[in-house]
């Protein structure tokens, strides 16, 4: 382990790099390879280029998955004052300060609709503990 640390952290001196070759057969391996893959241009800028694509792949996945989150949260708000402004008007409703017809009217709704949303209401209250 401390022979690979010592590899990677690119610290060591032409001499010091030679013995650590001489003294893993894996490491002799991964420099031969770094040897070869930096001589040739092509494979590096191949490498670079694959490197930056898998980059920009992986930001706009994250860019796509925060806009859905963001858009998500205004979708659940807008429900949640729609659901709280249908809630509030079913009271008067109850209370019979609004009729069903007036109520749907506040609520920009058929009476139809106002009712079966009331329905609604009344059964999602009824099963929340």
């Amino acid at each position: 382990m401390e022979r690979w640390m010592a590899y990677f952290a690119n610290q060591l001196d032409d001499h010091e790099r030679e013995e650590l070759a001489m003294s893993d057969a894996a490491i002799s391996g991964a420099m031969d390879a770094a040897s070869v893959f930096l001589a040739d241009d092509d494979e590096r800028w191949n490498y670079i280029n694959r490197q930056m694509a898998i980059l920009d792949y992986n930001s706009g996945i994250q860019d796509s998955r925060e806009e859905g989150l963001r858009e998500g949260r205004r979708e659940g708000r807008r429900e949640g004052i729609g659901i709280g402004r249908v809630g509030m008007l079913a009271e008067l409703v109850r209370d019979g300060i609004l009729t069903p017809g007036q109520a749907a009217r506040k609520a920009e709704m058929t009476e139809k609709d106002f009712r079966k949303a009331m329905e609604n209401l009344e059964m999602s209250n009824e099963e929340t503990p």
